[in-house]
């Protein structure tokens, strides 16, 4: 199966000079966020063959979505049509200089991408802070129609092949197909010079991806430490390293945005193949409460380890035992719960409150319950508690 790493990246010398592309960064973390979905986006490469690159794996195949991110100094500035496509309105494009200006422009670049990954390439995309001119609408809507009234757009379309795929000629409809990957992204928010806007927008992506709610100093803190990780990846030397490492040089993925989070991955992990549907939202909730009442990593490994084993006892108890009883037990872990949070969320608060539970009347009720269990009651919920 082809991939990324069999091609030779254009994008090697912006690795030296990101430090100039704070917004480029931000858009990169902001696009890593999706990847806490667990959904089809598993990997975010950066400043590698673009400016970022998102990566989208299915069971039956792999495709890459590429950015160009393009920014003005003024909100009331516009992308021209020259700036994009390196078209006029005016004159002819049949000089080869004038082609490969196209070529090279900031469009012909991510029509390229479209040319040399076929199917692997999913999408291209301009991202800008501002808006872009009337008239780049109007060649990216005739491109995609593959025809145009207009004399410079129709030249652009009729020279299509020699300045994109000379050596290969394309059919109207493979053109058709290039055509209807290019998409603009306009004045998008949180790419923000000032930097105020993204930590907001980071908090909503966090929220919408994996349901962890954030308080505002922790949010500015990951917003920081996302937009820092993007550029150390940004920064990475990649020359002589293999396919692997350069998965790991320049691409963000699960485990990484696990760290900028404090989420321990092996909690996340245990979690996970307890078929926790929302693993990292849990994961989170636990690290932090328990953290908060002083427990140590080892600890909260434990919690998760616990709370799998609650809720795999739990699913079999509702068929094991009467309803009536079951429900019983967990309002009185429920009770005994909030009490603790209350109470200032002790640990050792905590072991005393299920030793209660255990050594009572209702606990010996159920004869596989032992302390460990309880634990992971307590755990399921704080989990539940913090979800409300």
């Amino acid at each position: 199966m082809d991939s990324i790493h069999d091609k030779a990246p254009r994008e090697i010398v912006g690795r030296d000079t990101t430090h100039r592309f704070k917004m480029q960064f931000q858009a990169a973390a902001y696009a890593a966020l999706e990847i806490l979905s667990g959904k089809e986006v598993d990997r975010v490469y950066c400043d590698y063959h673009d400016d970022f690159v998102v990566r989208r794996t299915t069971s039956n195949s792999v495709e890459y979505h590429f950015f160009q991110v393009k920014t003005k100094g003024k909100a009331n500035q516009q992308w021209k049509l020259n700036e994009i496509f390196a078209l006029k309105k005016k004159g002819s494009i049949d000089s080869d200089e004038k082609l490969v200006e196209i070529r090279n422009s900031i469009a012909g670049k991510l029509f390229i991408h479209t040319i040399e990954f076929g199917d692997f390439c999913r999408e291209v995309s301009i991202l800008s802070n501002v808006h872009f001119q009337d008239d780049v609408y109007e060649v990216v809507n005739h491109l995609k129609e593959g025809s145009s009234s207009k004399k410079y757009i129709k030249q652009f379309i009729d020279n299509f092949c020699r300045i994109f795929s000379p050596e290969n000629t394309l059919s109207s409809d493979e053109i058709g197909v290039v055509a209807s990957k290019f998409s603009l992204f306009p004045n998008v928010q949180y790419l923000d010079e000032s930097f105020e806007a993204f930590p907001d927008a980071a908090r909503s992506a966090i929220w919408t991806h994996s349901e962890i709610d954030l308080r505002k100093h922790e949010v500015d803190e990951i917003a920081n430490s996302l937009v820092h990780m993007v550029m150390s990846k940004s920064c990475a030397p990649i020359q002589g390293l293999s396919k692997t490492d350069i998965d790991l040089a320049t691409g963000i993925g699960l485990e990484d945005l696990l760290n900028v989070l404090s989420i321990s991955t092996d909690v996340y992990q245990t979690l996970l193949a307890g078929e926790d549907p929302a693993a990292i939202k849990t994961a989170s909730i636990l690290q932090r409460q328990l953290k908060a009442a002083g427990a140590t990593d080892r600890m909260i490994e434990t919690a998760s380890r616990a709370k799998v084993s609650w809720d795999e006892w739990l699913r079999t108890a509702r068929h094991t035992f009467p309803d009536f009883e079951l429900n019983i037990l967990l309002d009185e872990i429920d009770s005994k719960c909030n009490l603790w949070l209350l109470s200032g969320g002790r640990l050792a608060d905590m072991s005393a409150l299920i030793n209660e539970i255990e050594s009572s009347g209702l606990g010996r009720k159920f004869s596989s319950l032992n302390s460990d269990l309880i634990f992971g009651g307590f755990c399921s919920s704080v989990v539940r508690r913090a979800s409300r």
